[in-house]
């Protein structure tokens, strides 16, 4: 009897099942650990099926990545644009931190992982434009209300690297100087974005 023909739900519902097999392996082993053949035994299925839904790893990866990205753009477009400008930068700021901290393997995937992969995967392109629009569209709000001077691209260039690099060192342990997450980081805001 020949096989019934997948539908789309079926399809989806195997990737969305692999790829969180795939990343509960990745936050326990990290990602040279994750393969097709070990999140496969995972899932209870054959390697052989595994590739018919993905074609490799890096293909998981873009889908995980894709994922990831569209929750945080989700977590700063539910911050409340109501106040000044200057202070929804801030709360942005605060948010993307919180995310971060609350779902470190997920940030460390996003940004800590050397995968070369973005460009040859438009959704995960597209959700991590999603992402940096939501920055990069309040801070050119923020200068052209007067609120912060400067060239809007490279204030947002410089307040997202350097929310990235406090946090890239609170995640690995390395404030170790004396100074608190908290201290170093509201300095930071009041240094890029002004006290007031």
């Amino acid at each position: 009897m020949p096989r019934k023909p997948l539908t789309q739900i079926d399809i989806e519902k195997f990737r969305i099942s692999f790829c969180k097999a795939a990343y509960e392996l990745y936050m326990l082993k990290g990602y040279d650990a994750v393969t097709m053949r070990g999140t496969a035994k995972i899932v209870g299925c054959s390697s052989m099926m595994a590739y018919r839904y993905f074609e490799k790893k890096e293909d998981v990866f873009a889908a995980l990545r894709t994922i990831h990205f569209d929750c945080l753009a989700e977590t700063l477009e539910g911050v409340s644009d109501t106040l000044s400008t200057l202070e929804y930068l801030r709360n942005l700021a605060k948010a993307y931190a919180a995310f971060a901290h609350e779902k470190p393997h997920a940030y460390r995937l996003l940004y800590m992982t050397p995968i070369d992969q973005l460009k040859t995967y438009p959704e995960a392109v597209r959700a991590q434009q999603r992402t940096q629009n939501v920055l990069f569209d309040a801070t050119y709000r923020a200068v052209k209300s007067g609120g912060i001077q400067g060239d809007p691209v490279l204030l947002a260039h410089t307040l997202w690297a350097s929310i990235h690099g406090l946090v890239s060192l609170d995640l690995s342990k390395q404030l170790n100087q004396g100074l608190s997450f908290d201290t170093l980081f509201n300095a930071m805001l009041d240094h890029i974005l002004g006290d007031n």
